[in-house]
C-alpha cells in the first residue's frame, strides 16, 4: 500500500511582522514577465534577515520590482529611501548598479499578507540601517554566507530563460 506524503507549499517559516535588520544578498534579473499590464522587465532584491528561524537558518525575504528608475517607480523610491538620499540626474543617466547594494544593511518593515492558499511575508518599506547610537551604518553586519546567489546556483536560468519558464511558450 502506498504511503504518499506531499510538501505543503502553504507551510514555510515566516519572519515576524515588524521592523527587521537585513543585509542585501542578491539582485536578480527576472527578465520580461507577464503581468496584468502586459510584459514588463522585472527584478528582485533579496535580503537575509538577522532573525533566525526554528531550524537555525536566517530568514530570506525579497521584493519584486519593475525594471525602471522613473521618479514614480517603486524601485527608485525604495533605493532612494534606503540610501537616505535622492539620485542625481547624472547618476540616473549613467545607470545605477544594483550589485553595489549587495552587502548593504537595511531596516526592513515586513507585513504578512494572508491568502486562501498561504501567508506571505512582504517587504513593505526599506530604510537605512542605524546602529545603537542612531548613526547610519550601512555595513555594520555581513551576511551569514548561507545564501547562494541565484546566478551562482546549479541550474541557473538566464533572465530570458527564466521568463520563458514562468510565462510559458506563446
Amino acid at each position: 500500500m502506498p504511503l504518499i506524503i506531499k510538501e505543503d507549499p502553504s507551510q514555510y517559516p515566516l519572519p515576524s511582522e515588524g521592523l527587521h535588520h537585513g543585509v542585501c544578498v542578491d539582485a536578480v534579473d527576472l527578465g520580461e514577465l507577464d503581468t496584468p499590464f502586459g510584459r514588463k522587465h522585472k527584478l528582485s532584491l533579496i535580503w537575509e534577515l538577522k532573525e533566525i528561524d526554528d531550524d537555525g537558518s536566517h530568514y530570506i525575504v525579497g521584493k519584486r520590482y519593475t525594471w525602471s528608475l522613473n521618479e514614480k517607480a517603486n524601485l527608485r523610491k525604495d533605493l532612494e529611501r534606503w540610501r537616505g538620499g535622492k539620485f542625481s540626474p547624472e547618476q540616473l543617466q549613467g545607470g545605477i548598479d544594483l550589485e553595489e547594494f549587495i552587502g548593504v544593511n537595511a531596516t526592513l518593515f515586513i507585513t504578512h499578507n494572508v491568502t486562501e492558499e498561504r501567508t506571505f511575508a512582504n517587504v513593505e518599506s526599506i530604510l537605512p540601517f542605524k546602529n545603537e547610537k542612531g548613526e547610519l551604518d550601512p555595513y555594520q553586519f555581513e551576511s551569514s554566507g548561507e545564501y547562494v546567489r541565484v546566478i551562482e546556483r546549479e541550474g541557473y536560468l538566464k533572465p530570458e530563460e527564466y521568463a520563458e519558464s514562468v510565462n510559458g511558450s506563446k
